[in-house]
């Protein structure tokens, strides 16, 4: 149980007019203090002290040291004698102490005091035997002259000098008891106008039945207040528990909540350190467009160290005209921006500006004070190489075109000088062809056919020219189907037996003009090769070579045993496509589709010519 305030009870300052007090004291030690508290509130109140001595001249010390010091003018404090009080007329008599305090009462109104505080002391009437009859009644007259008259009285007892009945007997006469210097209400005080003896036992053990009554009622009251408190300290511990509860899981949420503001401030830490050692420069601006942070790699782009340009307004960091501030504005609006890939020229501290890519994120993640945050990548060297790169591909082109008019006029001329060549020869041939002896008229035939044969090489010459500077236009490109177009004619023009086969639905990605040419050339080159053979076999298909997929030409025409340096590998170029324009044409082609082509040949058992694009 909780501890609780002791109730305050009244002390002898709070006494009031008609009271009428008894003191039971043990020893004289007792007496001092409420004595002389009882007769100095008095005297502040403009009250006269009356002391009904029974000879103790250390009572009467008291009382006099009590009001040492105070106004002794009207006699404050009046003591009566043992024979003028309580032995006036030689003994104990009611009615004649009555007369003597009654007109000490009068007299003390006359003399201007407003009321009378009488103290009785009994010690020296405890030896009288007829004193154990005299105080009840002495007691119950007492009672109703503090009742009628404007006096308090107080009544001191000492308990070692009187039988405990008689002491019982006394105290239900008194309204109020002193005990430990506190006024407590009597509740077995009997009425002073009690009545006779036996009218006075009955109310006596009526007050006894009414005192046993509120005392079990006091106790009940107590009992009920007992449980109540109990109830009140039940729900008190467990509103304490319950608080004990929520203090826990508000520590355990506070403790949730500061390791989440650890982890949350580590998380920015290290968002921190990434911005910082980004490979990209960052800038960051408040709403007033002023520059609020950036990263080592603008530091390391420009020149400038951060605090040389923290606060510096954003159109002074970049090399600006006037139509690119207005969009560059426009492009970091106070809510955040976005946008990818804005080039715009970054002022440099040695003071040429440098060419950046920036991208702006900050309307979609938001970082408290950064209202804009960008991004940008240098391409200041990318801008050059462009340059660089298109300076040198217009040079090429001049090159190629340079290239393709000489071509163009060498081809012209020897087309000429061939043409009359031939035109001599056919000439010579018609007018003199039966007086030629036979070996004139075979070197006849052998030029001509040498001149045809150089048209055709100069052909081949202006298409490999014209692949120099050709653009390619992929698409997907049936292989299969090219290669039954240039067999059907082979057959047509070569008026010989060669069986050949194609796989079908052979499909590549390319340039549909220039991958015929290169079928073209590669199976002229097997149908050449198989002159001569009795059961000649052209093929074309795909197979898996080097773990991808591969094109291939082969014939079984025979191959002259190539020498060391010029063996089939998967990076050398075998012997035959190093001679050729129509071969070296192939070449080209492969090499424009990003591929590559190689040769698998055997002496006298034929060849294959494997490739990619």
């Amino acid at each position: 149980m909780l501890d609780r305030e002791p109730v305050q009870l009244p002390g002898l300052e709070e006494v009031v007019r008609h009271d009428h007090l008894c003191l039971f004291y043990e020893s004289e030690v007792e007496l001092p203090t409420p004595l002389t508290l009882f007769v100095q509130k008095g005297l502040s109140l403009g009250e006269r002290s009356l002391f009904l001595s029974a000879g103790d001249e250390c009572l009467e010390r008291l009382l006099n040291n009590a009001i040492s010091g105070e106004s002794q003018e009207g006699y404050a404090l009046k003591l009566v004698s043992l024979q003028d009080g309580w032995l006036m007329g030689g003994r104990l008599d009611v009615m004649r102490v009555m007369g003597v305090l009654e007109g000490a009462i009068n007299q003390s109104a006359e003399d201007g005091y407003k009321s009378t505080r009488i103290i009785c002391d009994t010690r020296s009437l405890a030896s009288d035997p007829a004193a154990l009859n005299f105080l009840p009644e002495f007691e119950l007259a007492l009672d109703s002259l503090v009742e009628q008259q404007n006096a308090t009285a107080l009544c001191l007892y000492h308990r070692p000098c009187f039988p405990a009945r008689v002491l019982l007997e006394l105290g239900r006469l008194h309204r109020n008891l002193l005990v430990s210097g506190k006024i407590c209400r009597n509740p077995l005080h009997v009425a002073f106008n009690a009545g006779p003896k036996a009218s006075r036992s009955t109310l006596e053990f009526e007050q006894f039945l009414a005192a046993a009554y509120t005392g079990t009622l006091a106790a009940a009251d107590r009992e009920k207040l007992r449980q109540e408190l109990e109830q009140a300290y039940a729900a008190l511990a467990r509103k304490i528990y319950e608080n004990w509860q929520g203090e826990d899981l508000l520590r355990s949420s506070e403790q949730e909540l500061h390791q989440k503001e650890e982890a949350l401030l580590e998380h920015r830490r290290r968002l921190q350190t990434v911005l910082q050692h980004l490979p990209a420069m960052l800038m960051a601006f408040d709403q007033h467009h002023a520059l609020s942070a950036c990263n080592h790699e603008f530091e390391r782009v420009t020149g400038f160290r951060a605090e040389e340009v923290i606060g510096k307004p954003m159109l002074e960091l970049f090399e600006l005209g006037t139509e690119l501030r207005v969009e560059v504005l426009a492009a970091h609006p106070e809510e955040g921006g976005s946008y990818r890939g804005k080039e715009w020229q970054i002022r440099c501290k040695e003071g040429t500006p440098k060419s950046a890519s920036w991208s702006n994120f900050s309307r979609f993640v938001r970082i408290q004070g950064w209202n804009n945050w960008i991004v940008g990548l240098d391409i200041s060297s990318k801008i050059h190489a462009e340059k660089d790169l298109r300076s040198l591909a217009d040079q090429l082109e001049a090159k190629n075109g340079e290239l393709e008019a000489i071509s163009l006029a060498v081809s012209h001329d020897l087309s000429g000088q061939i043409s009359r060549i031939s035109g001599h020869c056919s000439t010579l041939q018609e007018l003199f062809g039966m007086a030629l002896s036979p070996q004139c008229r075979e070197l006849l035939r052998s030029i001509h056919e040498a001149t045809t044969e150089i048209t055709g090489r100069i052909n081949a010459l202006q298409r490999f020219t014209s692949l120099v500077s050709a653009e390619l236009q992929p698409e997907e490109v049936d292989l299969s189907a090219i290669a039954f177009e240039i067999a059907d004619r082979l057959k047509g023009n070569g008026q010989r037996p060669v069986t050949f086969r194609i796989e079908d639905g052979v499909t590549a990605t390319g340039d549909p003009r220039l991958l015929r040419l290169a079928l073209e050339q590669l199976l002229e080159n097997a149908w050449n090769y198989t002159v001569g053979v009795q059961h000649p076999v052209i093929q074309f298909g795909t197979a898996e070579m080097e773990g991808g997929r591969s094109f291939y030409v082969s014939d079984n025409g025979p191959r002259r045993q190539a020498g060391p340096e010029f063996q089939p590998g998967p990076t050398d170029k075998p012997s035959h496509l190093c001679c050729g324009i129509g071969l070296a044409t192939v070449q080209r082609i492969i090499t424009l589709h990003r591929g590559r082509i190689w040769a698998a040949d055997e002496a006298e058992k034929g060849g294959t010519l494997y490739f990619t694009v």
